[in-house]
Formats: structure tokens, sequence, C-alpha cells
């Protein structure tokens, strides 16, 4: 499910009260005009995006905090209604990047659960033919990003990215073009997966140029899988460091 049968709007608010709400301003105007001219096109979505010092009733919001712990780490999460809402460290790398990846993976998949079954990624350990990709748009070029008003914002993969074979009318895989086939991982990227056959949950990383592949370990009580990945996404990476 997207957001093109609920249009949203979306809130960028600033909880720390440190940024000039011009920029803030700027910030938001770059990223409502990359949803409506590059992401809605493609990912068939419906929305705004603009700033405000606290979050309006009935939108859903980008939270720009100073840093995140590990419980509110930089990503997606779900209030006690199931509403979708980011957050983002100002201190982890360049945050309008970070806001913007949020921001697409929030819109392409409001409850952090879209599968799409495609062809199993090649020398995975795994002996099922086909697998069910996690649609998290950002994270197969999550290090690349490009520049909308002068704003730097996140690359991101398209619907043809998860379509394989390649078709020739394909042609492009990601908004920039860095992706340049289907299911390929750039440096710093990764894709997590699960395997029909036997219910696991799987992860493919690319870090200095070498794959790594893991296994998610088995837990219960997860809000949703986008949560759940995106936190041993988190903890596998700083093991490599």
């Amino acid at each position: 499910m997207s957001t093109a049968a609920i249009p949203v709007h979306v809130a960028l608010v600033d909880a720390t009260g440190t940024i000039d709400a011009a920029q803030l301003a700027e910030v938001a105007g770059a990223l409502n005009e990359q949803v409506q001219a590059d992401v809605a096109p493609v990912w068939k979505v419906a929305a705004s995006v603009g700033a405000y010092p606290e979050p309006p009733a009935g939108t859903w919001r980008v939270e720009l905090k100073a840093g995140t712990g590990d419980e509110e780490a930089a990503g997606y999460h779900a209030d006690e209604h199931g509403q979708p809402y980011a957050i983002v460290g100002l201190d982890d790398g360049n945050w309008t990047v970070t806001a913007s990846h949020e921001l697409i993976e929030m819109l392409v998949d409001p409850f952090g659960s879209r599968l799409h079954t495609a062809v199993a990624l090649p020398n995975w350990e795994g002996t099922s033919p086909r697998v069910r990709y996690l649609m998290e748009p950002g994270d197969p070029c999550e290090v690349k990003s490009y520049q909308v008003g002068g704003v730097p914002l996140s690359d991101f993969v398209l619907p043809s990215y998860y379509r394989t074979p390649a078709s020739e009318a394909d042609g492009k895989y990601s908004h920039t073009g860095a992706v340049t086939k289907p299911l390929e991982i750039l440096e710093g990227g990764y894709i997590s997966f699960f395997d029909p056959e036997t219910g696991r949950g799987w992860q493919r990383f690319v870090m200095r140029g070498e794959m790594h592949d893991r296994e998610l370990p088995l837990e219960e009580g997860r809000l949703n899988l986008r949560e759940f990945c995106d936190l041993h996404a988190r903890k596998y990476r700083a093991s490599l460091r």
C-alpha cells in the first residue's frame, strides 16, 4: 500500500529549536519539490511537505532531534495509533539527506511491511529461487545524493529496481542513475529480504567493496518489518566498523 489512495501532509519539525526558520522552510520546500517532481510520478504517491514548530493535527511528521539513541535511532517509527513518523538526528551526517531518505520510504511504504517478490540475489546461500524484498527505496543507494534548490537530498531506487529480469523499457533503476541494474547494492547500501520457504529474514550489505550476507534473528513482538530490519542493520554495521 502507498499513499496514492490516502494523500497526506508531512510536517518537518525541528524539535531542537536550533534551526533557523528560513533554513527549515527552505529544506521543507526542497523536500516538497522532490516528492512532487521526482517521487510521486514513479512511486504513485500523493503528499506535500511543510515546515512547522509543532506538527499540526492529522499530519505525519519528520522530527529533527539533536541526537538519537537506540530506541529512537534515525529511521521509521509508528506511534501508538500506528501512524508513521520518522526521527532524524542532526548529528547523524547530512541531516537533509537523511530526512529525504526517511520521507521517501515513509511515503512508499507507510506501514513498514511492503514486500515484492523477485529473483533471489546471486550467491546467496539460500535455496529459494525467488524471495520477498522489503521495499526500502533509499537503502540500496543511501550514500548517493543530489540537490534540489541547492539542498542535498537522498537518491532512491525506482520500481524498476525490483523488476527482474530487467526489460529494455526499464533503462533506469535509481533517480540519479547511480544504480545500473535491478537489485544492485551500491557501496554503503544494503537490502533486506525474506525466504518464503523458511520464513527467515536476510540482509545483504556492501561495505568497503565487500559483500556481507547475514541471517536475521528470530524475534517476536516487533511493530513492523522496517523497524526490525533497520534496527539489525544498524547493529551489524556497527560491528563491521
